[in-house]
């Protein structure tokens, strides 16, 4: 694995959200690639309707159920199970800070963890077409570029907001939590990142 990489993730203390909050989810963040073209893995999710992100820009990922080992083991399950891509401990870079969960602007009772995984091997996607319409690479040039930088109008329940987004050459851009994983993977990645 990248040494390089690995050092960018030690001595971290990502924010702990579990002293004050018991429900969670944890999802992967899957980088590949040089370190000087790294590639991170997103999902989009499918359309259900009984999904309050259907149709999102996503990292694989899910809520922790009572058998699951740890938080870790949780990320590492819902990834096989959405997209078949079967992540190991020693692949882990770190872990990034929780985020409370949203819902059109008023804080939620749970928080998302997410976990950072590197792969510098072969994989197979089967992605799970209840949960997932489509895993893709972006590259991290595009994401840190300015040109890509734009906005999502969120209009639900008589609210209307303008959210920071990044383009990404789909329907849909990406936003709201994944945007704020998203943004806090690049200042480890890139320190000088505000």
């Amino acid at each position: 694995m990248n040494k390089e990489l690995i050092q960018l993730f030690q001595n971290q203390n990502p924010l702990d959200l579990s002293q004050s909050l018991d429900r969670y989810a944890c999802v992967s963040v899957i980088l590949r690639g040089p370190q000087d073209d790294l590639q991170i893995g997103f999902i989009q999710r499918a359309i259900r309707a009984e999904d309050r992100w259907s149709g999102q820009i996503a990292f694989p990922g899910g809520k922790k159920e009572d058998w699951d080992k740890s938080a870790l083991h949780t990320a590492i399950r819902e990834t096989q199970e959405e997209v078949g891509i079967i992540l190991t401990q020693e692949e882990v870079l770190g872990q990034l800070d929780d985020i409370q969960a949203r819902k059109a602007g008023t804080l939620l009772d749970f928080f998302i963890r997410p976990y950072v995984f590197y792969l510098d091997r072969e994989f197979e996607v089967h992605l799970d077409p209840n949960e997932v319409a489509d895993f893709f690479w972006m590259p991290l040039k595009h994401l840190t570029s300015p040109a890509h930088a734009t906005t999502y109008g969120f209009n639900k329940e008589q609210i209307a907001l303008e959210l920071p987004a990044i383009a990404l050459n789909r329907d849909v851009p990406l936003w709201g939590l994944s945007y704020m994983i998203t943004q806090n993977l690049l200042k480890h990645l890139n320190p000088r990142i505000s």
